[in-house]
């Protein structure tokens, strides 16, 4: 680009308090002009050569500092500023020559400034330790002449407008560059980012791909990849025209987004084909959930051009690290599971690895038994005690859930839990729990037997239910069942997630007057610092330490330290998993309150529960 540059700024400032002064800058640098005409007139008449142009300044006048500061001000706002300023040193009574530049250069940093003086005011070294003598600042030794005055003022208004034409070109080069890097990005966003959808492409997708693996890698977690192929397709491309079909491409796209996390990715693969990456997944059930949300995202209804549309979609899925390591070897997989489904049935999806589907069916069999179970009233609650280990005696039970299927026998927690929680069913089969528990507690103590404390265990979903703490209220009212004898046990991952408002919440339901403890202490990630803001009243001991009690480890000094630092913090201390006489002397020996274990009894049906709270009243501690 060819810039226009323009012509040498030769505006001058003269500043001195004494008249005189000014009219000999003028005679010096702005000579009448008719005479100047007359002799070159002459001197070309004479001697046949023709005589250079001078320069012409523009002359302005300030007779202290304080009015010069003003006039430059007042240039700079009308875009007419000031190349060179003359100054004097002594201008009584205002300011200095010193002072007058440094508010001069506050105002225009751009100044060029001759000082006069005759270095008698201040030593050279005290005027360098106040101004910078860079290369915008000369001085200029009283008494001079008229040709220092000329060749200072030409070369100083010249090197002002040098340094602004530098300044211009190198604005204009930094636009440049801006502009072509702001191609360049343009560039390589069509290449990674599909037209059409706005979604990143199959260029972009191995590159997010590889980074979620190594994250998956890093923290062992499990990481899923779908591949969606639209079903028929081609019919609405060819039925309607290819607007149509671009427009329910752009659609299924920001449905597949409005779908999934935001941790999660969505690319456009192919012409009627996108991959959805899922990160840290836990289990095939997970990733089961997730591929029937985006089955029903793709069919959702469509009014477009006048006609309401919709379109199915296949999915194939495969899962890091069971399926491969790789991202190349994963899409290919999840492409052939997509292919699969294709080929058996449209609008479904499947696992690459058969093994996986069966798992798959094996949850969504547990599931549906699940669904039955709760209509058909199938599950029942074994009571575990928990007992005084100064006394021996039977203070608690902990309620756990069991599932007597039919035709099948027990069918316990760990089989069905997991589903429960990802299926919802978690939420009303915890109600169930806390009903069931509160009113088994409350008819034992009309049957006349010692009130003893209740545990019903608290999952991370039922916690975060809205309504968590009214339906408490609301089970409590219907049982009847006093409130001080109810505890409820969450785990350290529980409480250590959104903490503001999970302090919120354990206050509510401490307000209640219901006992709160945290189970699987140890395990989790709480700090002294949050433990002291949880409104707990028990710390149970994770049974993993209970278990390394004796051994070569550090079990041992771990559950002391627990033990104690339950104790600074006046709450009660329960073991769970006491299985040997040796871990409940040992326990003993440091003053654990309660445990609970194999040792004393497994957990129970409530007529058998019975039998050992009556039997406890009447034994003396076991030892």
């Amino acid at each position: 680009m060819k810039l226009s540059l323009a012509p040498t700024n030769r505006r001058i400032l003269i500043i001195d308090d004494m008249p005189s002064i000014h009219q000999d800058f003028r005679k010096i640098l702005s000579p009448d002009a008719q005479n100047e005409q007359t002799l070159a007139g002459t001197e070309e008449a004479l001697f046949g050569t023709e005589q250079p142009s001078r320069p012409t300044f523009l002359l302005d006048s300030a007779y202290q500092g304080e009015e010069a500061l003003e006039l430059v001000k007042r240039a700079q706002a009308e875009g007419r500023p000031y190349a060179l300023v003359f100054t004097d040193m002594r201008m009584p009574p205002g300011w200095d020559g010193l002072e007058t530049i440094e508010r001069l250069w506050q105002a225009d940093p751009h100044l060029q400034i001759a000082l006069c003086t005759a270095f008698s005011d201040y030593t050279w070294e005290a005027m360098a330790e106040r101004l910078a003598f860079g290369d915008q600042l000369l001085v200029l030794k009283k008494p001079f002449d008229s040709l220092e005055i000329r060749q200072m003022a030409s070369a100083l208004t010249w090197k002002w407008q040098m340094a602004q034409d530098a300044a211009i070109k190198m604005l204009s080069l930094e636009r440049t560059i801006e502009d072509r890097v702001q191609e360049l990005l343009k560039v390589s966003h069509l290449l990674q980012y599909d037209v059409l959808t706005g979604l990143p492409n199959s260029t972009l997708l191995g590159d997010r791909l590889t980074q979620s693996l190594a994250l998956s890698r890093r923290h062992d977690k499990q990481l899923a990849v779908i591949f969606l192929g639209l079903d028929r397709f081609k019919r609405i491309n060819n039925a309607l025209g290819h607007p149509v079909g671009d427009e329910m491409l752009k659609r299924v796209g920001q449905n597949l987004v409005a779908t999934v996390r935001e941790s999660d990715s969505v690319f456009r693969y192919g012409s009627d084909e996108f991959v959805v990456i899922l990160a840290d997944i836990h289990h095939p059930q997970q990733t089961k959930g997730v591929a029937e949300k985006l089955l029903k995202a793709v069919s959702a209804q469509q009014h477009i051009a006048g006609h309401d549309l919709s379109v199915t979609a296949s999915l194939g899925i495969s899962i890091y690290p069971d399926d491969g390591f790789d991202a190349v070897p994963l899409i290919k997989k999840a492409e052939t599971a997509m292919h699969n489904v294709k080929e058996s049935g449209l609008n479904d999806f499947s696992f690459f690895i058969d093994d996986m589907n069966q798992r798959a069916r094996e949850q969504q069999n547990i599931e549906s038994g699940l669904r039955l179970a709760l209509e058909r009233d199938e599950f029942v609650l074994h009571y575990q005690p928990k007992l005084d280990l100064r006394t021996g005696k039977v203070v608690g039970a902990e309620a756990l859930i069991r599932w007597l299927k039919p035709g099948h026998g027990w069918v316990y927690p760990t089989d069905f839990i997991g589903v429960a929680e990802d299926s919802g069913l978690i939420v009303p089969l915890s109600k169930w729990v806390l009903t069931q528990a509160c009113q088994q507690a409350r008819a034992w103590q009309l049957a006349g037997l010692p009130a003893i404390s209740m545990s019903v265990n608290v999952s991370a979903i039922d916690f975060r239910q809205r309504d968590f703490v009214d339906g408490i209220v609301k089970i409590l009212e219907q049982t009847g069942f006093d409130p001080t004898l109810l505890e409820l046990e969450i785990t350290e991952s529980v409480l250590m997630q959104n903490v503001e408002a999970t302090v919120l919440t354990l206050r509510a339901i401490k307000a209640l007057g219901v006992r709160l403890a945290i189970d699987d202490f140890g395990t989790g990630y709480s700090s002294l610092s949050y433990l002291r803001r949880f409104p707990v009243d028990v710390l149970k001991i994770d049974q993993s330490f209970i278990r390394g009690l004796n051994s070569d480890n550090n079990d041992d000094t771990l559950v002391s330290a627990i033990i104690s630092l339950g104790k600074s913090l006046n709450l009660n201390i329960i073991a769970e998993g006491v299985e040997t006489l040796e871990q409940l002397d040992f326990l003993k020996a440091h003053q654990c309150e309660e445990g609970q274990g194999y040792f004393f009894s497994k957990a129970v049906l409530p007529q058998e529960f019975v039998q050992l709270l009556t039997d406890s009243q009447q034994t003396s501690p076991r030892t």
